[in-house]
This record gives C-alpha cells, structure tokens and sequence, in this order.
C-alpha cells in the first residue's frame, strides 16, 4: 500500500521566499532592478509585496534611494504602511536577504510563478467554456480558448483597475517623445491630407469603416493606403469578399505602375507600359501585402487567418473588404449578424492590437438630398456599425451625380463623419479612375452644383 508521501504533490503556484528575496535585495542594492528581467509588480502574488515593490520602482525611477526608511515614508505618504506590514515588516525582509546576488533568479521564480496561476485561471475559464451550455461551436470554444491562452505570452498577470495618476507619465512621456522626434502617433496612409485629418494615420486598436454607395472607389481607397502601407515596410492583410486575387493584383499593378487598368487586363499595353509594369512587379514583390479572396467569411474565419498570419509574418493593418458579404452567426436577423461582425472586428482590432479596416454598404438615402452627401445614419443594415466604429469615412465623388461637369472630373472627397479622438472633416483628393489611385487634391475646389433631390413616389412617399 502507498504511502502518502508517494502520491504526487501539488506544484505551488506562489512562492512568498522569492518575492521577499526580490524585496530585499532591491533594498540592499538599487542596481539589482537592472537584473530583474521585466518583473512587474502584478507578478508578485501578495499584495503587501505588490505595493513594497512598486514604491521600490517609483524611488528608483525618480533617481532616489530606496531604503527602508524611505520605501516606508513613501508608503506612509500614500496611506498604504499600513497594508504592506509597516516598517517591522520591511525590517524582517531587507534582514532575512544577505545580499542582492542573485535577485535575477529570484525574480525568475517569481514571474514563472505568476505564469502558472494565470495559466490555471486561463484553464478553469477554458473549461466553463466546454461544460456551460451554449450556442456556441465547437470551432468557436476552440478559438476563445486560444485567445485565452495566448494572452498568457504577456503574462498579464492581475488586470486591476488603475487609477489616472498611474496612467499620466505614459501618456505624457509619449507626447514628449512625439514631440522631440516628431514621429507621426499612426500608421500613415500614404496621404498626407488624410493623415493630418486622422490625427497621424491609422491608429492600433481602432475599427475604421470606410463605407459608400456602388462605384463610388471604396475598394479602391483601401486598396490604395494598403499598398502604402506596405509599401512603407508594414505588412497588411486584405480579406477580399468581393473580388478575386487575380483582380486585386491587376489593380495593384496599375496603381504602382502607373499603367491604365482597362489596358493591363486587354493585354493592350503601349511601348512605355513594359518598363513601368516590371518596376510594379518588383515593387509588389518586396512588399508584405497578402490577400485572402474566401468568398463569404465568417468572423471566425477572419479572426483565425488574422492571429495565424501574425504569427508567421507579422500584421500591422487587417482590411476586410467587405461587412456585407461576411457569414455565419447565430443572429437570426441580418441587421444583428453585421452588428455581431461589427462588434468582433472592433475586439479583433483590439485583442491584436492592430487597426481594422472593414468596409460597408451605404442605402440610397443620400440620394434624396440635394447634396448627395453621406450621413452616418445612411450606413447600411445595421446601427451597431457606427458604435462600434472609432473612425468613419464616406467616400464620395460628385461626379457621379454630375458627369457633364468638367470641373468634377476626379475630385473625390474622403467625409470623415465620426473620429473618435480628432474633428471631423472633409478631405478632398483626386481619384485616378484609371489607376485605381486616390491621390492629394493640390488644386482649387471646384464648386458644386446641389441638383433636386430625388423625389419618392407612390407608397414611398408617405414613410
């Protein structure tokens, strides 16, 4: 019969003597936080340690000595000496440590043990998900399962509410960095007047919807800022619903060869069209820029292919092209699937840290107005969009309402009708048909003509 020191034991999940080694030899030697290998204060499982830990960091930071005294002087100004055992306690630690010598060690242990509890937490969750009654697939448990998992690589220990005064100095030392080196916040479009419009660029985090009525160039515009985004060195994913991937490279090589698209697709190509075409080719070759054309996505479907292409090559913009022809869902009614994809792409964009571009369907409501002009409650099979979204752009061309004015002839308008974080704006560009490239506007306005709305007949007329 076993004994029961033969069973296997539980492995623990914390260990106090590492975090009062880490403690105390960062009170007897400051340097030592130059060895302690990203340890955070989350790491340490107790919450005395937590706060002697950080009070340790914020003396160190501001170039002070950290010291029994002043960590508790620091601790007793913040009403927190009580909670963290009081100066007998930091006593006992800095007195049971003989020396900082191997605090990297200590530390390690520490954060491997934070892994662990996290890990476990990440379990339990993981299994609530399989034994809770649900709608939910097997595909989808799966995929919520590896998103929980792979937010442990960050160990991410104790994501607790924080108050402002801890969140200043980042922010401000950003705007600081900003400033000094005047690097832009986001991720250039390659346009500067929509740069300056969006505060900088594309942001990480944010949902973009760039949205508007048939023809109007959407696919063309986020295909344009895709290719230089890529072309600035990032790499970019571009779900494409709507189009093949043979008809996304032909457009690419117009747009970066400078060659008429109607004549790539004919084979009709002038003398002067050979060398540019080779430029494009290898341009297009060195830049990141991948393609997807799986008819009808689900969200599942955009979210797996996103984390895996980011695992193997990197992501830094995800353009889904586009809400209308994605599937799958367990709402009934059209109008809540796009609000369901709606709401995952604004947590994708978040969870992969990264801007999603999704693009959508106007109604013809803009067409009874004398401007034309898009608003946001023209968006088209769901008002989830534009609460989810961080930044909304229309994309409108006049001409297209007036082809018999020259003066329209490729002015194009970017409406930026929702930024979350800047103005809202009108940004004019020039629309190279052609070319399927937007350009800067560099001349004057051209004036527009506001035509008669369109007029509802019959039972129309009436709602």
């Amino acid at each position: 019969m076993n004994a029961i020191d033969d069973f296997p034991q539980a492995r623990a999940l914390y260990s106090v003597e590492a975090e009062q080694a880490v403690l105390g030899g960062l009170l007897l030697d400051n340097d030592a936080i130059d060895r302690l290998n990203g340890l955070e204060a989350a790491h340490f499982y107790r919450d005395d340690h937590r706060l002697i830990f950080s009070a340790v960091i914020r003396l160190v930071s501001a170039n002070k000595p950290a010291d029994v005294i002043t960590v508790f002087e620091m601790l007793q100004s913040n009403a927190q000496a009580e909670r963290a055992g009081g100066l007998q306690y930091l006593n006992a630690v800095a007195q049971s440590t003989p020396s900082a010598a191997n605090v990297s060690r200590y530390a390690e242990i520490v954060r491997d043990r934070a892994l662990l509890r996290e890990t476990a937490t990440a379990a339990r969750k993981v299994l609530e998900l399989v034994e809770t009654p649900s709608p939910m697939k097997g595909a989808e448990v799966v995929d919520k399962a590896q998103s929980l998992l792979a937010q442990l690589a960050s160990v991410g220990v104790r994501s607790e509410p924080k108050m402002i005064a801890e969140l200043l100095v980042p922010v401000v030392e950003q705007v600081d960095e900003r400033y000094h080196s005047r690097i832009e916040p986001g991720i250039s479009t390659g346009i500067d007047a929509l740069d300056r419009a969006l505060n900088g660029g594309l942001h990480d985090g944010n949902l973009v919807i760039v949205a508007g009525r048939p023809s109007m160039g959407k696919t063309a515009l986020t295909t344009d800022l895709g290719l230089n985004i890529a072309h600035a060195g990032r790499s970019v994913l571009l779900d494409s619903m709507e189009m093949s991937d043979s008809e996304i490279v032909a457009r690419a090589l117009a747009n970066r060869g400078g060659i008429n698209l109607s004549a790539l697709l004919s084979g009709r190509l002038q003398d002067a069209d050979w060398p540019r075409l080779t430029w494009a080719v290898q341009n297009l070759g060195d830049m990141r820029f991948a393609i997807d054309d799986t008819p009808a996505m689900s969200l599942l479907d955009v979210k797996t292919k996103a984390k895996a292409h980011k695992r193997k090559y990197g992501l830094d913009v995800l353009i889904v092209d586009y809400l209308g022809l994605m599937s799958g869902g367990e709402e009934k009614m059209r109008t809540q699937q796009i609000g369901a994809y709606s709401r995952g792409l604004k947590a994708l964009a978040k969870e992969l840290n990264i801007p999603v571009v999704a693009l959508a369907q106007l109604s013809r409501k803009n067409e009874e107005r004398p401007d034309r002009k898009p608003i946001l409650s023209d968006l088209r099979d769901s008002g989830d969009i534009e609460q989810d979204a961080d930044v909304v752009i229309f994309v409108h061309r006049p001409e297209m309402y007036d082809p018999n004015n020259p003066d329209l002839k490729g002015y194009a308008e970017a409406l930026i009708r929702k930024n979350r974080n800047g103005a809202l704006s009108d940004v004019p560009l020039l629309y190279r048909g052609a070319l399927t490239k937007f350009e800067e506007w560099t001349g004057p306005l051209p004036m527009l003509s506001h035509g008669p709305a369109v007029r509802k007949r019959g039972i129309a007329a009436e709602l």
